[in-house]
């Protein structure tokens, strides 16, 4: 067991890192490329309704007796053939989110490259960092916006009224961005225990 502690105490964890980060970015491509391809060819694409749509008790089989649908939850339902509107509202939904995710992913990893090659607590990586947590918090409750209005606007072009739509609030991107904003502070306040260290040697 301890070989194994100083083995794991020995490994370049930011080299490791910046090699996930890298493939993280290879893969949000292919990504990007695939749905990119689904949009243009106009691919079916799906959407969840909630008000509007009648559920028949005969309508749904392989359900147990006792067993229903709730009428107030969403129900998904796909569209062959989507017109324009109806694909760029659907890639509303989806892509803010998918912005963020991939600045996140290209933000950190030149923190990552500057905290290798030098100075961890460089003053470009205390900028990075704050810009990254702004950019994670505003713009995960803009896409949370986007998503609700578009999500809205589909589901009127597929069902008569009322129509709805739901989004989950971001909570889990309000905590990244704010585990960012702390993270730079923590490095400001290091850079500056570096400077009164430095005034007093």
């Amino acid at each position: 067991m301890p070989w194994i502690l100083a083995r794991l105490r020995r490994r370049d964890w930011l080299g490791e890192l910046q090699t996930l980060l890298i493939v993280a970015l290879g893969v949000c491509a292919v990504v990007a490329v695939v749905n990119v391809k689904a949009m243009v060819t106009r691919e079916p694409i799906s959407v969840t309704v909630g008000a509007g749509v009648e559920i028949r008790p005969g309508g749904v089989t392989g359900m147990r007796p006792g067993v229903r649908l709730d009428p107030d939850a969403g129900v998904g339902v796909v569209v062959d053939d989507p017109s324009t509107l109806q694909v760029a509202l659907d890639a509303a939904r989806t892509v803010p989110w998918f912005a963020i995710a991939v600045l996140t992913l290209v933000m950190l990893l030149l923190v990552v490259r500057t905290a290798r090659r030098g100075d961890p607590f460089a003053a470009a990586n205390v900028r990075r960092l704050r810009r990254l947590g702004w950019t994670v918090l505003l713009g995960s409750l803009a896409a949370f916006q986007v998503e609700l209005l578009a999500g809205l606007e589909l589901s009127t072009s597929v069902v008569a009224d009322p129509a709805s739509t739901s989004a989950d609030l971001p909570f889990a991107w309000l905590l990244c961005g704010s585990g960012f904003l702390a993270l730079a502070e923590i490095i400001q306040r290091g850079r500056a225990l570096q400077a009164e260290l430095a005034e007093v040697i």
